[in-house]
């Protein structure tokens, strides 16, 4: 099959090698792989090895079993290999979705500290603004106090927000987060 003196291929040989077996283990890495560009990616590997080591044919005598042989232990190994690279994933999404939730639970703590830290009338004015949705126009009429005591109110309670939740935002976010902060109050 090979120039077994010189230890290589010549193309006329290697050609005909390919032409011969490319079908056959082809289709055997289409059957264990059940993807034809990942059996493609099997098949060529096999090619290249037997191209950069033609001694792996020496004394060989049932190519066609050896090359299917072969197509079948590589295409195994990828499927393995695919496994494990799949349960990494899965264990990385799920150690990330906990993460998530944890920093969730202790950004929504550290909100609720801040609003209860709030003297009484603003944290009333906050939470009538960015909980329930009030207009400044509608909490004025509803405490019966000016449009500016209530825009000095919520003014203090976005102060206290950005100094006490930012060493929290820092660690979570770059840059301190403040922009995501201002976004996240305008949303309240």
């Amino acid at each position: 099959m090979y120039s077994e003196s010189e230890n290589q291929f010549t193309e006329k040989e290697f050609r005909e090698l390919y032409l011969n077996y490319y079908p056959i283990i082809f289709k055997v890495a289409v059957y264990i792989l059940k993807e034809e560009e990942a059996a493609e990616d099997t098949v060529q590997e096999i090619f290249i090895k037997l191209w950069e080591n033609p001694s792996l044919l020496s004394g060989v005598e049932y190519i066609k079993s050896y090359l299917i042989s072969m197509t079948k232990n590589l295409a195994f190994d990828k499927l393995k290999a695919q496994k494990k690279e799949s349960e990494h994933i899965l264990q990385l999404e799920k150690t990330m979705e906990e993460d998530e939730l944890i920093e969730e639970e202790n950004f929504r703590k550290a909100l609720e500290k801040v609003v209860s830290e709030l003297p009484p009338k603003c944290r009333l004015i906050f939470s009538l603004s960015r909980f329930e949705g009030l207009s400044n126009d509608e909490i004025a009429d509803y405490l019966q106090i000016s449009k500016r005591t209530v825009e000095t109110q919520i003014s203090l309670a976005l102060k206290a927000f950005r100094g006490d939740l930012r060493p929290i935002l820092k660690s979570y976010l770059p840059g301190g987060g403040m922009s995501f902060l201002t976004l996240f109050l305008q949303q309240l």
